[in-house]
């Protein structure tokens, strides 16, 4: 089959894709990816070898001139895309504003059309796709009472098989400038970064004793402003970006946003972590997402309301020695997660 794929705005959408269109290429499917001029998927996706092609459309987040430009975006690349999806079979969707208009001209040129949702709360991009696609492929059992199409399928999040083929080897923490002996805690605060957790970690670092080793991946945004605010030391190393997952199989802790791949990720590895959701994502998300984990005991959360740098020292030391409630909550997370997911979703995409 000739599949599109459309993916943009953060890793949580575009590495579930990515995960995806490898699971396809691989069965002899052609892949071609649709996202924007201007944001992470440009340069993720033809890295990793698919042919890409970019679109101007903006977000709808802003004042009135900002959602009438996103508006008049939106219409424009529909028509683009009526042009570009002639002679394709499928579309696949997984959120964020970008799959709109590729959607719905897939849709008028009644080709397939699959929709990934990742998160436990549906997105806006995904609620207005609801019932004009043939497929919505979900992760959480809320999805259910959310979705109006009857054609749904709770499968899970495409990353997480990935996450499942990892093997544990120590020399990761080595060649990270660690000790791989010794008890490691990793932050990473999405794809993104983020600005509002960072100036609580600045108050966090200086409590740091050594007790423990800290891997902080900043994000491309944050790097330069951390590394010039933090001393790094032989017990913390700050870096730009991190193979999160190798590094989370490797490590014993993980402080992190509760963005869907994140906790499929964690899931598949039974990462022990502290969740720290974004506040600034739609419909608040983040929080749903890590309730799920925190609800089934496979991890610990701090709203970011209440997050200091002293109680996050206090919530990682009362867990990093306790090898019990360590082992608890990977078993936890563990429960959670499906091997069988890319599979799953291939099959059933096939089917269709």
């Amino acid at each position: 089959m000739n599949i599109a794929i459309v993916a943009g705005g953060t890793g949580g959408h575009i590495y579930p894709a990515l995960s995806l269109a490898e699971a396809l290429r691989e069965k002899g499917h052609r892949i071609t990816f649709i996202g924007s001029n201007d944001r992470m998927e440009k340069d993720v996706i033809p890295e990793r070898g698919f042919e890409y092609i970019g679109l101007d459309v903006y977000t709808t987040r802003g004042g009135i001139f900002q959602k009438i430009k996103s508006l008049v975006s939106i219409g424009r690349a529909y028509f683009t895309c009526r042009k570009l999806l002639k002679g394709y079979d499928m579309a696949i969707g997984f959120g964020n504003y970008i799959s709109v208009p590729v959607m719905e001209a897939a849709a008028s040129l009644h080709l397939k059309t699959v929709i990934h949702e990742q998160n436990s709360f549906v997105g806006r991009a995904n609620r207005l796709l609801d019932e004009k696609v043939d497929l919505i492929i979900g992760c959480y059992e809320e999805n259910r009472k959310q979705f109006r199409n009857k054609n749904l399928l709770i499968l899970g999040n495409p990353q997480s098989s990935k996450a499942y083929e990892v093997k544990e080897d120590k020399e990761v923490i080595r060649e990270l400038g660690l000790d791989p002996d010794k008890k490691t805690v990793v932050i990473f605060m999405g794809s993104l970064g983020s600005s509002s957790v960072n100036e609580k970690l600045l108050d966090f670092f200086p409590l740091c004793d050594g007790s423990y080793q800290i891997i902080y991946a900043t994000g491309p945004s944050h790097y330069k402003e951390m590394t010039e605010k933090v001393k790094q030391s032989d017990h913390l190393k700050i870096f730009e970006r991190i193979d999160g997952i190798n590094v989370m199989k490797n490590a014993s802790l993980l402080v992190c946003r509760a963005g869907a791949t994140t906790l499929s990720e964690i899931c598949a590895i039974g990462m022990p972590a502290v969740l720290i959701p974004s506040p600034f994502v739609p419909n608040n998300h983040q929080y749903y997402n890590g309730k799920a984990l925190v609800d089934a005991g496979a991890a610990v959360m701090i709203e970011e309301k209440d997050l200091s740098g002293r109680k996050l020292k206090e919530t990682i030391d009362s867990l990093i020695n306790d090898e019990e409630r360590l082992k608890t909550l990977s078993e936890n997370a563990s429960a959670l997660g499906n091997p069988n997911v890319l599979t799953d979703i291939v099959k059933a995409i096939e089917e269709l």
